[in-house]
Order: structure tokens, then C-alpha cells, then sequence
């Protein structure tokens, strides 16, 4: 038998061996705040606890070499693995971004025209984490200069700087048809749109927004325009703004902004900042950030090296800080990246436990602390998962902070601090009671069923999905290709066309008409099942050696 045959059968063993576990997985439907507690449909308490893989879209595309892992019950692609591993140590949330990071793979090509195949990815991801009860938290743009970031929108708009993504009429429709083309999609895998994907945990508006400002020197000159307390207020618009459709386009799931959690000048938490005075002039201001109606929890980030904050007591006291700014908000609080750097010397292993595991120690002594004392701090996500021995040893070279920052599940950290507390996180939900003064969702108003008993799938490898061309998938998905750069075009609403593995949305005009949405899709084939692609061996792949956190200090 070839192995790719060998692997189709034991997959389908492995599928039909975890049917009954995967079909359980499925209960809870949307989380929501309430309370300033996370919980489900039910009023059950859920306590996201989770990893950071930003480049999950490109590995499920191909665009990362991996081979296959061989799990208890067959194999698996580095997907599959990911979130198995996950699921078997009690993370369930996956925060991942929803576009590209590599610059040769964006999800947006240009405005309002997308790749089909990183679209198909995304599919593949959300299909794959709802099998295994793991559930996504999606960001939807970029502040740093990736594939899909701020720069891009401004480009297409014809704008200049950075700041005026916050600002320009054109970007910001830009965004808001990005949003709707979002929302609206329709896995084709499943069928079922994104915004009715109860997989979906929540959404990020944007990875770390920021003025530009980066100073080389505190105190700043007033020639820095991007460091006035102007450009703080353009950022709470913008999230304003920006939260508000979101949540009437997608009213099923939760949004935060996205942010580190820096405190603007003379906030009440402008203390614990890290730095010497940078911080409070990078346009986030923590508590206005998340007081809108439309943003659903607070979340913040902990950097130590980028930040150059390297006091293990920082931790503590940014956490308490952030955490009692939520609970006065009402609102729950989650760390939804943090990450310590150990670098290799000279080849050899550095003792990754005993340089990154005070930090870790000392964030999820927190969430402990907070989860016994029923305090606002709710979960907990660490940066980032890494996927080595399975990808490529290339797919890390060049950027040193990429291996810097990784944790493996054989790293002592792993084993002995995040996936224990998780357990124990889980544990704890599973024991209490339905959160008090909490209404369940009423059921004409709950999700689907993610996998219904007897229906479940085979498990497919995104490697092994490659037979649709691009003719199949233009019998799935109906209109016209509009070009983005006729700004008097009507916002008509989204439709798909697909040409060359690439889909164009209707909504790609920039001014006028209506805000509504519509998808034509076949709906003969709810299961079928949408090919990945082929890896993309022979097409030269160009990697960034910076991190998305790189200049983070002004540095």
C-alpha cells in the first residue's frame, strides 16, 4: 500500500475511534461575557486558558514545509497535532491571526480581492479546531508591517504615514468591507459562516494598535506628531468606530481590541508602564480602550525583553493593575500573549526552565490566585507555540526571535507549568455551579451543533487535500471581480468570483450605497470537502528576521 494510502486508512480509523469524544467536544456553543466571568450557552463558566501560533494559516496552506506526526490513533498533519495537543492538555483556546504574516502569502491580496487558497486555510483550521473543542481567537489585521497589516490598507487608499489608518474615510471602509468580507464567509469544508461558528472564540479588531510613535529620546519634541495626546484620541475612535459595526456585523461573538495595555499620560495606571515614558505615547490608553459597550472583555500582552523590563515583579504588578481596571469595568481580563525569550549558545541547549520558567511561573501563579479569589484575571494565553520537530528547520531560520520564543510540548515549561494550571483551570470550571444572575441563550437563539453524532468527517491532512481546482471552486462561489481602485463604485454587498485562486469581494468600493451582505454559495454539498493546495516547494519564500513586536520600545 503507498503511505499516503496508509495514512488516508488510519486516519479514517482514528476518526471513527474519536467520534463520540469529538461530538462532546461540541456542547457550549458561543462563549460570552457575563458577569465578568467568560461562559457559555448555559451559563457554565468557561476559563480560556491557550497558545499563540501566528503562523498557523501558513502551515495549514502548505506554505511551510512539516511532515506527518504520528498520534495515538493514526496521523496527523502539524495542524491536527497542534490541536490535538492542545486539546489533550486542556488548552482551549487558540489565539492565531486570521491573516498572513509572511509577505509572499497574504489572505488580502488587495483590496477586496483575497487568495482562495489562504482563505481555504482558515476554513481548514476552524473545521479542524472544532473537531478537537478547541476554539479560535482571530485577529483581523495587523498594526506591524506583515502581509494584511495597516500599511497595506493605507496604501491601497493612497493615503501616506501610518497613523491615518486610524483616520482616513477610505482605509477605515476599506476595513469595515474587510469586516464583512470576514464575517460572512462561508467555510467550505463545513458551510457554515464565520459569524455563525461558534469555534470562533472571539475577535481581536487589530494585533497591537499603535500611533507611530518611537521616539529616541523621552521627553519627545512636538515635531514627533504621531507622540501628541491627538493621536491617542484617533485610536479610541477608531475602536469606538470599529467595535460598533463589528459587533452589528457579527453580534454572535466576542471583540476585544487587540492591545498591548499601555496606560496614556496621566492615567491612574500610567505607573506601571514599562519604560521611561514611551509607553504612555504609543496611543493606547487601557481603560478607554476597553470601556466601550461593544467590547466585550480586556485583554493586555507582557513583553519583558522587548519592553526591557526584565523584574519577574513586573508581571505581578501589570497584571493587578490591569485586572482591577477591568473588574471596575465590569468586565473580564485575560493575558493574551506573553512570552520570555532563551536564546541558544554556541549550539548548545540553554536551560530553558531556569530562564523563562520564572516568568511563566509567576503569570500563571496569577491567574491561580485570581481563578480561588474569583478575581477579574480569567485566562490565560502564552506566546508561542512551536512546531519543531514537525516543520522544517529553515521555516525558523532568520529569525532568531522566532526560536527564541518558542515552547515545545517536551519543554520542561510546558510540562510543568502551563499545561498543570491548565488542567487545574478546567477542573475548577468543571466544578462550579451556573454563574449567578446569568441567562441562558434561549434556544432559537443558540449555535448549531458544531459536529453532529454518526456525520463526523474523516480527518484529511491539509497535505493530502489537493485534488479541487480552481474550476471546482468557482461552482461553489458565484459574482463578479470588481476592481478596489474605482472608488466611486457602489458597496453592493459581497460576492465572490474566483479567478486564479483568487476571490474578489463586491464590497471592495470605497464610497456610497448600502452596508448589506450577501454570499452565493452552493448549498447541495454542505460536507464537501475543500483541497488545500499543493506545497509550494519550488516558489522562493522571503522571511522577515523581525518579530511583529520588533521597535516595540522606539528603540
Amino acid at each position: 500500500m503507498r503511505e499516503s494510502g496508509r495514512h488516508a486508512v488510519l486516519l479514517f480509523v482514528w476518526s471513527l475511534c474519536l467520534g463520540s469524544t469529538l461530538a462532546q467536544h461540541a456542547s457550549g456553543g458561543f462563549i460570552r461575557a457575563d458577569g465578568g466571568r467568560f461562559v457559555d450557552e448555559d451559563c457554565s463558566e468557561f476559563i480560556p486558558s491557550g497558545l499563540n501560533t501566528w503562523q498557523l494559516l501558513e502551515v495549514a496552506a502548505g506554505k511551510v514545509k512539516s511532515k506527518p506526526v504520528m498520534l495515538e490513533h493514526g496521523v496527523a498533519d502539524v495542524v491536527q497535532w497542534t490541536l490535538a495537543t492542545a486539546s489533550a492538555n486542556k488548552l482551549n483556546v487558540v489565539r492565531s491571526f486570521a491573516h498572513g504574516v509572511d509577505s509572499t502569502f497574504p489572505l488580502q491580496i488587495k483590496a477586496g480581492k483575497y487568495s482562495e487558497h489562504a482563505f481555504q486555510a482558515l476554513d481548514y483550521i476552524l473545521d479542524e479546531a472544532s473537531k478537537y473543542g478547541v476554539r479560535l481567537l482571530f485577529t483581523l489585521v495587523n498594526n506591524w508591517d506583515n502581509a494584511d497589516s495597516k500599511t497595506q490598507y493605507i496604501q491601497w487608499a493612497g493615503a501616506e504615514g501610518h497613523d491615518p489608518f486610524f483616520t482616513d474615510p477610505d482605509v477605515k471602509k476599506l476595513f469595515k468591507n474587510h469586516i464583512d468580507t470576514m464575517v460572512n464567509r462561508r467555510n467550505t469544508i463545513n458551510n457554515r459562516l464565520y459569524k455563525d461558528d461558534p469555534t470562533i472564540f472571539a475577535w481581536d479588531l487589530m494585533n497591537e494598535p499603535r500611533c507611530d510613535c518611537f521616539p529616541d529620546f523621552i521627553p519627545v519634541p512636538d515635531s514627533y506628531v504621531s507622540c501628541r495626546p491627538e493621536c491617542a484620541k484617533k485610536v479610541q475612535s477608531w475602536i469606538d468606530e470599529m467595535a460598533k459595526y463589528l459587533k452589528k456585523a457579527d453580534p454572535n461573538h466576542m471583540i476585544t481590541v487587540g492591545e498591548e495595555g499601555f496606560y496614556t499620560k496621566g492615567s491612574s495606571g500610567e505607573s506601571v508602564n514599562p519604560g521611561t515614558g514611551w509607553a504612555s505615547l504609543t496611543g493606547q490608553d487601557f481603560i478607554a480602550n476597553h470601556a466601550s459597550k461593544a467590547i466585550d472583555f480586556a485583554a493586555a500582552h507582557i513583553w519583558p525583553d522587548n519592553w526591557e523590563t526584565w523584574d519577574v515583579d513586573f508581571l505581578e504588578s501589570w497584571i493587578k493593575q490591569h485586572a482591577a481596571d477591568a473588574a471596575a469595568m465590569g468586565k473580564p481580563f485575560m493575558i493574551e500573549e506573553f512570552g520570555k525569550e532563551v536564546h541558544l549558545e554556541n549550539g548548545a541547549q540553554a536551560n530553558i526552565t531556569s530562564i523563562r520558567g520564572p516568568f511563566y511561573r509567576k503569570v500563571y501563579q496569577q491567574l491561580q490566585e485570581s481563578l480561588a479569589n474569583d478575581g477579574a484575571l480569567k485566562g490565560v494565553i502564552f506566546w508561542q507555540w512551536g512546531f519543531a520537530p514537525y516543520v522544517a528547520e529553515e521555516f525558523l531560520q532568520g529569525c532568531m526571535h522566532c526560536q527564541a520564543i518558542q515552547v515545545s510540548s517536551s519543554d520542561g515549561v510546558f510540562k510543568n507549568i502551563i499545561a498543570p494550571v491548565a488542567e487545574h483551570a478546567a477542573k475548577i470550571a468543571a466544578s462550579r455551579s451556573p454563574v449567578a444572575g446569568c441567562k441562558p441563550v434561549p434556544s432559537a437563539r443558540r449555535a448549531q451543533t458544531l459536529i453532529m453524532p454518526g456525520t463526523l468527517p474523516t480527518h484529511q491532512t491539509s497535505d493530502e487535500l489537493l485534488s479541487s481546482t480552481s474550476e471546482a471552486m468557482a461552482n461553489d462561489i458565484s459574482g463578479s471581480s470588481i476592481s478596489s481602485s474605482d472608488k466611486s463604485m457602489r458597496h453592493s454587498g459581497v460576492t465572490h468570483s474566483m479567478t486564479d485562486d483568487v476571490i474578489s469581494s463586491g464590497n471592495s468600493g470605497i464610497s456610497g450605497g448600502s452596508s448589506g451582505v450577501s454570499h452565493s454559495s452552493s448549498q447541495s454539498n454542505p460536507t464537501n470537502t475543500v483541497r488545500m493546495g499543493k506545497m509550494l516547494d519550488e516558489q522562493p519564500r522571503t522571511r522577515s528576521s523581525t518579530h511583529h513586536h520588533v521597535s516595540a520600545t522606539g528603540h
